[in-house]
């Protein structure tokens, strides 16, 4: 049998290339799936090296994601058996821009199974309904209701199927390098209280899930689930990391995280979001399905380790 054909959305970025990894280190993965990695430009230095580090499994697709046709276009109808799409924020166009049209290019296509993924607003049930005061939650809710209502509505032997994942924070937002790590725990340190806890999730666990959705596409179907591997206190996170790597958590001056938080309003209702509400992603359910890497276990993989 022919391998499916899955598109990946952001395949040369952080959760596209985690899609494409597992479900290419699925055991059966090279012999069951076709990655066509959707980039803006096949020639890039990452997509060509996506393509060499894959060789035969990955094929790159160059395309704009806001004008879908021509994407599809490129291909036989039906043979793209999955669809999985990322928005980024804070670009030229909206994330509903990005995600809307080439969902209903997809279905249209003949593709059988779409994972879209999100973000977690406090839980599972209360996500559907909460799309926060947040711009970029908000727009990924108005994406999460457009999926689930246009395969509700398409029915007929061509409805296609699909799955949200919505992760919490990111892990990979305290990786090495630049000063992201350092402004992240100083904006944690500024907004949130000593005892409130944050849910974390790897990049590595997203594309675990991806893969799991799109190999048992039936089991998923219909689902929206959350994501997240720890859930800590800072306090937790500095002991844990001088714990596991033997050097503190990078923090910069507390006050630079308050002023980031005060001039970037997205960031600064972010943070709040955290403080008052927070994520409600079930940790435990979610191990029940798949391992999934605390902060411990992210931090022995990553560069602050291995270097």
């Amino acid at each position: 049998m022919a391998p499916q054909n899955i598109l990946v959305v952001g395949a040369t970025g952080k959760q596209g290339g985690a899609v494409v990894k597992a479900l290419l280190d699925l055991p059966e993965g090279p012999s069951r799936f076709h990655i066509l990695a959707l980039t803006r430009d096949v020639q890039s230095d990452r997509a060509k090296a996506l393509a060499s580090a894959h060789q035969g499994a990955v094929e790159l697709i160059q395309g704009d994601n806001t004008n879908p046709e021509p994407i599809f276009a490129s291909q036989p109808k039906g043979s793209i058996a999955g669809l999985f799409v990322v928005t980024a924020a804070g670009g030229k166009t909206s994330e509903e821009q990005q995600a809307i049209p080439l969902i209903d290019a997809a279905a249209a296509h003949g593709v059988k199974h779409i994972v879209f993924t999100s973000v977690d607003r406090g839980g599972d049930e209360k996500s559907w309904t909460n799309p926060t005061t947040i711009k970029h939650f908000a727009a990924k809710h108005n994406v999460e209701l457009h999926l689930r209502d246009k395969a509700e509505k398409e029915g007929g032997a061509g409805k296609f199927t699909w799955t949200i994942l919505r992760p919490v924070a990111f892990l990979d937002n305290m990786a090495p390098g630049g000063m992201m790590c350092s402004m992240f725990t100083a904006m944690w340190a500024a907004s949130l209280a000593p005892e409130t806890k944050l849910q974390l999730v790897g990049v590595k666990d997203i594309g675990a899930f991806a893969a799991l959705a799109f190999s048992e596409p039936a089991q998923w179907s219909g689902r929206a689930v959350g994501l997240a591997g720890d859930e800590l206190t800072l306090a937790e996170a500095r002991e844990k990391f001088a714990r596991v790597t033997g050097k503190k958590l990078p923090q910069t001056w507390t006050i630079l995280g308050k002023a980031v938080l005060w001039a970037v309003k997205e960031v600064g209702d972010m943070f709040a979001f955290f403080e008052q509400e927070g994520y409600g992603a079930d940790i435990e359910a979610r191990r029940k399905e798949a391992p999934m890497q605390d902060f411990e276990a992210w931090l022995r993989e990553s560069k602050w380790v291995k270097e």
